[in-house]
């Protein structure tokens, strides 16, 4: 038998042609199902990861406006209900937004801004244009003299927070919230925020205020916020019962600092948000 014919090499041909074809197939097919697969355990692993490390909380009350809105306190439908998702493993700095628990009888949780931590030293008073600011003078810049009295490196002008700084990637307009709610009172030619005088104020005048305090030369009465404890704000000071009013907040009722903020919160928006956050997490970890 002659096997040099053409058409018995033809044959052969077009089986080889075709063996590799499925080889191919095969290992496409394997690839791609690895590949698959790898996702999968890194999805899942991130979102096991992302669950036990993360809280979900609805924006109730006006209190952080404009960061965080409410549509059932603004009575807007237009302006949406926010959500934000709460790291629980994150270290808690000035300038986070918060959600803190077991402060107050109304809810269950509140969200607010850490504006002075532990060692700070903090109060809220009107100055010469009628405005209500928040005064912090930090630790540092705390010292005591050769009578052991308590000074400051800083004059009170320059303790004056200036309020519509940028604080974690948002412009806030505080001072405006003066307008809203003018009625503080005074204490040694002071005029203080009504509820910081409540809360501060009014229990120093009365000896029952065991904070440690500093007097400046134009008698504002700063109260330092004690180990283990900061100090919150809502960022619509008007409308927010917050250290003011609950005193100096302990780092134990701290939930976590805000991660991630879903504006106008639904379930595609949940994720949409959780993606961008970790797409960016992940650009930002290749650019070092």
């Amino acid at each position: 038998m002659n096997y040099n014919n053409e058409e018995f090499i033809q044959y052969n041909k077009k089986k080889k042609k075709k063996e590799t074809k499925s080889i191919a197939l095969y290992l496409t097919t394997h690839i791609t199902l690895y590949i698959v697969l790898i996702f999968f355990l890194i999805f899942f692993a991130w979102y096991t990861y992302f669950v036990a490390t993360h809280r979900y909380y609805i924006v109730y009350g006006p209190s952080m406006k404009p960061i965080l809105n409410d549509t059932i306190a603004d009575d807007r439908a237009d302006l949406g209900t926010d959500a934000v998702y709460v790291d629980t493993t994150g270290k808690i700095k000035v300038g986070d937004i918060v959600v803190i628990e077991n402060v107050s009888t109304e809810s269950e949780s509140i969200i607010k801004r850490v504006v002075a931590e532990e060692g700070d030293f903090v109060t809220i008073a009107q100055d010469n244009d009628g405005y209500y600011y928040l005064y912090k003078i930090q630790s540092a810049y705390i010292k005591e003299n050769a009578d052991g009295e308590i000074e400051s490196l800083l004059t009170d002008d320059e303790a004056k927070v200036v309020e519509n700084k940028r604080l974690t990637g948002y412009t806030i307009e505080y001072d405006k919230w003066a307008n809203e709610n003018p009625a503080g009172r005074s204490y040694q030619g002071v005029t203080y925020d009504s509820k910081f005088y409540n809360k501060f104020i009014d229990a120093y005048i009365k000896g029952n205020n065991n904070y440690n305090y500093y007097i400046s030369s134009n008698n504002l009465i700063y109260f330092q916020v004690p180990e283990n404890y900061t100090f919150c704000l809502g960022d619509n000071r008007a409308h927010s019962n917050d250290s003011r009013y609950y005193g100096f907040i302990s780092k134990d009722d701290i939930v976590g600092n805000v991660d991630i903020i879903v504006y106008d919160y639904s379930f595609g928006n949940q994720v949409l948000e959780v993606i961008k956050f970790y797409y960016k997490e992940v650009e930002e970890f290749f650019a070092r």
